[in-house]
């Protein structure tokens, strides 16, 4: 709850007596003033004879009025909420650094306002120091300062973050950024900003780490990341060797114990942790590369047939000062197996005859990507698919989409919806017309959905072309 701190200043004159409202650096109101006709016990109520603004060079004295919501005219109370809210409203806007309202003088029932106002600094240059002439011309594309802006602390606040963003994305994820306020020696007003930047070293990735994945192992799931690496190390025989210095007896009797059994996966993840090879990939971490790979890895997932994977949190946390671990928590979910597969709208091909293109059988691991692989036309197929098999029997606006109808336990049950669409190939007596239009039509598909010239040469004859040759030149010759 905000209490507007009353300061009453009582300073005796036989001429002249002000009263002076001040908004101050806080934003709560104060006021001050000495007045015979002002009586701060007892507020009075007075008419706005007249409103003068000073202190300002650029901003428009009108529109400053204006903002503040008092008018000449309007019946105020001195002292009051008025002369509150007027000085809140102009510090709303930022474009002012102090604000003081005055008594000017009182006659009668009318009362005469002065609003004393410092404009805030305008940016005229800003510059960076600690990082190369190049860097500084890529930054500033990113940096967006406009000059003969205002400058305010929220000005300041969006520079270093942008700052930090930009080397943020080229793996300086310590960067350091300090902004200071010059002025200006040679515009009044103005103000320069001092852009230090301290980008440190690059920030690589020490570790992955998965949590929950219990069925598919932590190295493979690493591969799947395709721009997101661990930094390269050799640290096995570091790891041996302090195995040896730490051996104690207890140690030496469990080893010696022929119930003692290590697994291969145990092996295979001790290496993994202390060798990493990939010492053509880089390890430094982007933002946007681990997302995009993060999407990666639930494809992947679902590729293996959990489809209720997901990652539940992940977490960039600092190992030292230059490398992170990265911790990704996830929930594979249950293992899905495809049971029955239903045709519907297929005229022109059996059910066992798409089943066998399809190359679906009942139990195999349910897979989105396979069913899409299998029924899109794709020109670099061997195996074949089912769009390819329209298609080429002159059905280009073939379509297949699926839904699962069912899910019982861990089987799903998939509804395969054909639309065969007309055959352009098989038309009786077409029109040089009709073929120009369904040309354009095929081109228009062809582009949408990247169809090579191939399937459209395949469909349209090369009699068909030279009749509509002939009659868009019959068509330009009539006109």
């Amino acid at each position: 709850m905000r209490i507007p701190v009353l300061v009453v200043c009582v300073i005796l004159s036989s001429l002249t007596a002000h009263a002076q409202f001040r908004k101050s650096r806080d934003k709560n109101p104060a006021v001050v003033g000495k007045a015979e006709d002002l009586n701060y016990a007892n507020p009075q109520e007075y008419f706005i004879g007249g409103i003068e603004v000073t202190g300002l060079t650029i901003l428009d004295k009108n529109a400053m009025v204006s903002l503040t919501g008092l008018k000449v005219g309007d019946k105020i109370k001195v002292p009051g909420d008025a002369i509150a809210n007027a000085i809140r409203k102009l510090w709303k806007h930022g474009l002012v650094g102090d604000v003081t309202i005055l008594v000017d003088r009182i006659e009668g029932q009318n009362i005469y306002l002065i609003v004393k106002l410092a404009e805030r600094p305008r940016l005229t240059d800003f510059f960076f120091t600690g990082i190369t002439k190049s860097q500084q011309s890529a930054l500033k594309d990113d940096l967006k300062l406009i000059r003969g802006k205002i400058v305010n602390d929220a000005t300041i606040r969006h520079a270093e973050v942008s700052v930090r963003k930009h080397f943020a994305k080229k793996g300086f994820l310590n960067t350091k950024v300090k902004v200071t306020q010059v002025g200006d020696t040679l515009n009044r007003g103005g103000i320069r900003l001092k852009i230090d930047v301290d980008i440190k070293s690059k920030v690589r990735i020490n570790e992955i780490k998965f949590i929950g994945n219990k069925d598919n192992p932590s190295p493979k799931l690493k591969k799947q990341f395709k721009k997101t690496h661990e930094h390269a190390r050799l640290s096995l025989h570091r790891a041996l060797l302090s195995g040896l210095f730490h051996l104690n007896g207890k140690t030496l009797k469990e080893l010696m114990d022929s119930s003692y059994t290590m697994s291969w996966t145990d092996v295979k993840g001790f290496i993994n942790q202390h060798v990493k090879l990939n010492v053509v990939s880089g390890s430094k971490f982007i933002k946007a590369d681990y997302e995009a790979d993060k999407l990666k890895l639930i494809d992947y997932f679902n590729s293996q047939g959990y489809r209720d994977a997901e990652i539940l949190s992940d977490t960039v946390v600092n190992h030292d000062e230059t490398s992170i671990d990265v911790i990704i928590k996830l929930n594979e979910g249950h293992k899905y197996y495809f049971r029955n597969i239903y045709w519907t709208g297929n005229f022109l091909y059996s059910a066992a005859t798409l089943n066998k293109i399809l190359d679906i059988k009942k139990g195999d691991v349910y897979n989105k990507e396979r069913i899409d692989r299998k029924t899109t036309y794709d020109p670099k197929s061997s195996s074949g698919d089912i769009g390819g098999l329209y298609m080429d029997d002159g059905y280009l606006f073939f379509r297949c989409p699926w839904v699962e109808i069912a899910v019982v336990g861990d089987s799903i049950d998939v509804e395969m919806r054909i639309f065969e669409g007309d055959n352009t190939a098989e038309r009786e007596e077409p029109s040089a017309l009709d073929d120009f239009l369904c040309l354009g039509k095929c081109a228009c598909k062809a582009m949408e959905n990247s169809w090579s010239m191939f399937t459209i040469y395949n469909v349209f004859f090369i009699e068909n072309f030279k009749e509509v040759r002939k009659s868009v030149a019959t068509m330009d010759d009539n006109r």
